[in-house]
């Protein structure tokens, strides 16, 4: 295997940095700052001898619908500002077929997810493993077998006049009517009614069935399932994240808003982590589901507790669907305790 090679070059507003690797699918990165924005380029290319589905999903190859890139400046990590989806398993649809020998590229705006306002050397990292199928394993559909290739491609640019640039925009919010719920918190609906009633009776679940299962954290087979190998601080973290939501739900102004205007066929909701508007954006899947937990199955009430761990404890979407959650936490336990729908389904499988 070839070692990694990291070419670095710094200009004013400018910086490029380069890699060439044995992995199957290597990536190229630039970034480089215009008059309003700082624009990142991402080339991935298909070094194997053979054809691949490279999975779109948690890369730039979809847009900006995930953070698969942190940004630092001198070494202190800036928010991501970005949307965070609760979706579905992927399907075939998600995927781009990329022969041998070939590259594809796509471009982002970082300015759009990140507030970047003091001048300095910024390093763009990207942080997402990329994840692909040959393409027998496509043909055999073996979607819940993802192989995985971890990227370390990082990017150094000096940015100046950073007054100019432009900020991240939050989504404006119209309440149409607001619900008080007894000893719980206040949920207010926007964009009118897609059977509320049904989302405020899940919401009025929430503070009881949080509380239960935060008194219930500990070592026994039920975290394990969805957690794995127990330890003190792991099992510490897993009681901090319900304990956040549960303050969250209970002491923020919290909105419902039906139809999210970014919701596509195969996501549920979706939120933001650092928006001062509190809101939760419900999509068709999620008003098809039964209303209280059902083991685990994908209920109303599981994916409000999904959201409200994106919101309030700020926690990821490493894999998604009960098998692949259980995967995770027997493989990676510390990576099923950053990951939502691990949370989600620890707390239904327990009411």
């Amino acid at each position: 295997m070839k070692t990694l090679l990291s070419l670095f070059c710094l200009v004013t507003y400018l910086t490029c940095a380069l890699s060439a690797n044995g992995w199957p699918v290597s990536l190229d990165m630039a970034c480089n700052k215009a008059l309003s924005a700082v624009a990142c380029s991402f080339e991935f290319t298909n070094n194997a001898n053979e054809d691949l589905y490279v999975l779109k999903r948690n890369t730039p190859l979809e847009g900006l619908n995930s953070q698969f890139i942190s940004v630092s400046l001198d070494g202190r990590p800036l928010e991501y500002e970005g949307i965070i989806i609760h979706r579905l398993p992927p399907t075939k649809d998600e995927f781009v077929l990329l022969k041998a020998g070939e590259s594809i590229s796509a471009s982002v705006q970082i300015t759009d997810i990140f507030s970047i306002d003091t001048d300095g050397l910024y390093t763009v990292q990207y942080s997402r493993p990329l994840q692909y199928l040959s393409v027998n394993e496509m043909s055999a559909m073996s979607i819940g077998k993802l192989r995985e290739l971890v990227v370390r491609e990082s990017v150094h640019i000096h940015l100046e006049r950073t007054r100019l640039l432009a900020k991240p925009k939050e989504q404006k919010v119209e309440i149409d009517y607001t619900v008080y719920i007894e000893s719980c918190t206040a949920a207010s609906f926007s964009n009118g009614d897609r059977n509320n009633s049904g989302t405020l009776d899940s919401h009025k679940l929430l503070c009881a069935g949080l509380d239960k299962v935060i008194g219930e954290v500990g070592n026994d087979n039920h975290y394990r399932e969805w957690f794995g190998a127990w330890t003190s601080s792991r099992g510490a973290t897993v009681k901090n994240t319900y304990t956040l939501a549960r303050n969250g739900i209970a002491g923020k102004s919290l909105t419902y808003y039906n139809n999210g205007p970014l919701c596509k066929s195969n996501w549920i909701a979706y939120t933001y982590k650092s928006y001062t508007q509190t809101v939760v954006y419900l999509c068709d899947l999620f008003y098809g589901y039964p209303t209280a937990c059902r083991g685990a199955s994908y209920t109303k009430e599981g994916t409000l507790v999904h959201e409200w761990v994106h919101a309030f404890a700020k926690r990821d979407d490493v894999v998604y669907g009960a098998d692949n959650c259980r995967n995770l936490a027997k493989t990676k336990p510390d990576d099923a305790i950053r990951n939502a729908a691990s949370y989600e389904f620890y707390y239904c499988t327990g009411q």
